[in-house]
């Protein structure tokens, strides 16, 4: 028997913000990410055995970094690894995976997205992020990308200090690190502080195919696909129009998202259509990652094809990564059963 669709919960008229101590409490791999290990990661290109190598090593080495020094010890030798490939090549899993590599206590190591990360140095201030990663050896950062001039400068300022404190940085992205910025903003106005972020990775090539290319064939799901879902869930159900969703997303900074989706069971997205402009192009960009991350079961109806969520006129211009990513993301989470977390 299927489900009463009258006991489906909406959308918060209010949507629950994040508290930023909450925030620094919670830098921890994601439910999808919650137990991947090095050892789980499945290389299917020699690129890929040569990265888990390179991550093995730059784990044990941020792992040995004495915290006191003696006058004649040299500091400032902190560095960054710098994952850079396409989507579907695992780099988020090895990312995770050096979290949890590490034998470093929870309290000396933060797992964050490049977005969370730029929001909470906006909202803490210079002094107040030197105190938040004050005793930080290791951070690991997830899709590394600079979209603008302010978080340009504010991610080369924390870089500065933080290899100053001897902090090791690991980071994946779908731009290498000289090219950052290309097609967004001015970059040539800020090629010293792109040049000087560059300069303190080493820089890991990732290539391989989309592991999710056994989902290209998913697409959207049915009225009864959607109603099916719901039977094997006890918990809570979230269904929302496509336009209700954009404007939910308007009113929030993606640092806010995770609170549209705690303590969901099953999310179900109904009548989605062509994005028409690239800012909520990215704004619910932004909301796939995260619902991938904290893996929330999607089912999802739509009014154009899925290839065509994004626009045309954008599709392939300097995002066309992050596009293209969110597709095939949203063709794993419809192809996966309800219930289960996949992990990569």
């Amino acid at each position: 028997m299927l489900p009463d669709a009258s006991k489906r919960e909406r959308l918060p008229a209010e949507p629950p913000r994040v508290q930023v101590a909450r925030q620094l409490e919670g830098f921890v791999p994601p439910p999808r990410f919650g137990t991947t290990l090095l050892d789980t990661y499945a290389p299917t290109h020699e690129s890929q055995r040569a990265a888990v190598a390179h991550v093995s090593s730059f784990v044990d080495a941020a792992s040995h970094v004495p915290t006191r020094r003696w006058p004649w010890q040299r500091s400032g030798q902190g560095a960054g690894l710098y994952l850079d490939g396409g989507f579907g090549v695992g780099k988020t899993h090895l990312l995770a995976a050096a979290w949890h590599a590490s034998p470093l206590p929870a309290s000396k190591k933060r797992y964050m997205s490049f977005q969370e990360l730029v929001y909470l140095l906006g909202v803490l201030g210079r002094e107040g992020a030197q105190t938040a990663f004050e005793d930080v050896r290791l951070v690991c950062l997830d899709e590394f990308e600079l979209d603008d001039p302010g978080n340009t400068l504010l991610i080369a300022m924390f870089l500065r200090q933080a290899f100053e404190r001897d902090m090791r940085v690991i980071t994946t992205s779908n731009t290498d690190p000289a090219s950052q910025g290309r097609g967004r903003f001015a970059a040539a106005d800020f090629q010293r502080e792109i040049q000087g972020i560059a300069s303190r990775f080493d820089v890991v090539a990732i290539d391989g195919a989309d592991y999710r290319a056994g989902f290209r064939d998913a697409s959207w799901s049915t009225e009864w696909e959607m109603r099916e879902a719901e039977t094997r869930v006890a918990g809570r159900v979230i269904h929302a129009p496509f336009a209700e969703l954009v404007s939910t997303l308007e009113k929030l900074h993606p640092i806010h998202y995770r609170g549209l989706l705690e303590g969901v069971d099953l999310f179900l997205l109904e009548g989605v259509t062509t994005i028409p402009d690239q800012n909520t192009a990215l704004r619910f960009v932004h909301f796939v990652d995260k619902m991938y991350d904290l893996g929330v079961p999607l089912r999802a109806s739509g009014e154009v094809p899925l290839a065509e969520v994004f626009d045309a006129f954008y599709r392939e211009g300097a995002y066309a990564k992050k596009h293209h990513r969110c597709t095939s993301r949203i063709r794993e989470m419809l192809g996966e059963d309800v219930g289960v977390r996949g992990v990569r």
